[in-house]
């Protein structure tokens, strides 16, 4: 009987005997999604526990003095606008290791989890009683995290004996109204600060789109969509037949570049990273390789019209520009060089180049990676002296093309070069100890207290969080052959020791 069993596992339920299997009644399916449903409510409600628990242990006396060197400025701390001034500005960029998420999503569920802890008791035992959902949480977090415990008490008296039948919109339409009357100046408020938390950013939505939103007053953004649709109704009526949401986009961009106007000149640096062979148009249908443009996945076609309008398909340097190629290990995709045409010829038929200010003896590979007579190309040498050289810096910067924090994606032309060993300490100031780290994240490393990092030789970093989380991320590297490289962030079961 119980080999009969065993193959009955892999064989649908409903396909037994009838004697062996008994379909669930309707009523019982119901009952299985409220109890589903109500011990999610009541994990996340002891997920929020531990959090505001692990918060103040992290208090905000473990961080730099306000004024003093390290120390983060009031914007840096991103709690202290939601009167969490007593957690310390590293708990988010920790919370975010432990959880393998964006630091945007940990700022997200700490803000929700201590607010509901400490401010709204009331709608935390409603949680954990399994009431109120997570996203209905979120509302009341968002709604009355900012008013008086006064007013907030008051609210969540007339909203929590019926809020198991209203939907998350229409308890945030309510708790407006409650709020509207009881304390509209609170109302006014958050409006006033949030337009000071006004924004332009820019999210890949992939297959070479990417989305540009911009914070503005309701009343703006509702003149400048109409705009928009009106300019995109005229290019209609002149014969652009294209979706008429395509012709939005396009207004919009050319609302905000006005090609036609004469402007200062800028400009602009676009990182391309593709295989020579996608460089050239392949016939028969076989596919291309793709290609990364400033860090975000293009295709082959594509990334030949950009090219092609830069005027580099030659390949050259486009008009007021300049060319480098990076070099990547054909097996490994790792990078191994970061060189101009000029450095490649003199790496290649053996010109010698010497760096100034650096001894003879420790040349290492030379200016740009070109090695002396004529030996090939490979990573800058190392230097004495506390800045990276030039040199370093280009090569770093291709390598790591972010910043190197788990799970941040600040471009490396916006970070610093950070010693991952300190220089004080005896750190080399050497490509092999050098790694991107936007400033945030630099000062975080070097001040925070219990961190820890570590540089392998393959060009791993691994990031120890006070709570002794371990989390790896890897240069992108190239490599089209096997499988990609691993992601950003790549998880480790923790806690992981630093030294396993």
């Amino acid at each position: 009987m119980i080999e009969e069993l065993d193959e009955a596992r892999y064989i649908r339920a409903e396909d037994l005997p009838f004697d062996w299997y008994v379909p669930p009644s309707e009523t019982e399916l119901i009952a299985d999604i409220w109890s589903s449903d109500a011990r999610m409510r009541r994990q996340a409600a002891e997920r929020a526990r531990a959090i505001d628990a692990l918060a103040r242990r992290r208090r905000a006396d473990r961080d730099r003095p306000a004024g003093s060197r390290g120390a983060a400025g009031r914007d840096a701390r991103s709690l202290w606008r939601h009167g969490l001034e007593d957690v310390s500005e590293s708990f988010v960029p920790e919370l975010a290791l432990i959880r393998g998420c964006s630091e945007n999503e940990a700022e997200r569920v700490a803000v929700e989890a201590l607010v509901l802890v400490r401010h709204l008791p009331a709608s935390w035992e409603a949680l954990y009683e399994g009431r109120l959902d997570e996203r209905k949480a979120a509302v009341l977090v968002e709604l009355l995290g900012p008013v008086s415990r006064e007013v907030a008490d008051e609210v969540q008296r007339r909203v929590l004996d019926d809020v198991e039948t209203r939907t998350a919109p229409q308890l945030r339409a309510k708790v407006r109204r409650l709020l509207a009357r009881l304390d509209a100046d609170a109302l006014e408020k958050r409006r006033q600060e949030a337009a000071l938390r006004a924004d332009v950013r820019h999210r890949a939505v992939g297959d070479g789109m990417s989305q540009l939103t911009v914070d503005l007053p309701t009343p703006l953004a509702a003149a400048c969509a109409d705009a928009c649709d009106q300019y995109a109704q005229m290019l209609r009526a002149d014969g652009d037949q294209r979706p008429i949401g395509a012709l939005r986009a396009a207004a919009a961009a050319d609302l905000i570049l006005r090609p036609w106007e004469a402007r200062p000149a800028v400009t602009a640096n676009l990182t391309v990273h593709a295989p020579l062979s996608g460089l050239r148009a392949t016939g028969g249908g076989s596919p291309a390789p793709a290609a990364e443009v400033s860090g975000q996945l293009v295709t082959a076609q594509q990334c030949r019209e950009l090219l092609g309008e830069l005027e580099a398909l030659g390949v050259r340097a486009a008009e007021g520009g300049s060319l480098q190629v990076a070099l990547h290990d054909p097996v490994t995709g790792r990078l191994v060089a970061v060189a101009t045409p000029r450095e490649l010829r003199r790496g290649a038929f053996g010109r010698r180049t010497r760096r100034r200010g650096v001894p003879v003896g420790e040349q290492g590979s030379g200016s740009g990676g070109v090695g002396l007579g004529g030996v090939g190309l490979g990573p800058p040498g190392s230097t004495t002296a506390y800045r990276p050289t030039a040199e370093q810096r280009r090569f770093v910067q291709v390598r790591d093309r972010t910043c190197r924090w788990p799970g941040c994606r600040r471009s490396a032309g916006r970070c610093d070069l950070d010693h991952v060993e300190p220089y004080a300490d005896g750190g080399a100031t050497d490509c092999a100890n050098l790694c991107c780290l936007c400033r945030r994240h630099h000062r975080l490393k070097t001040f925070g207290p219990g961190w820890e990092f570590r540089m392998e030789p393959d060009g791993r970093l691994r990031v120890r969080t006070p709570s002794g989380v371990v989390r790896v991320t890897w240069p992108p590297g190239w490599c089209w052959d096997a499988e990609p490289d691993p992601p950003w962030l790549a998880e480790a079961a923790p806690p992981d020791p630093l030294s396993a």
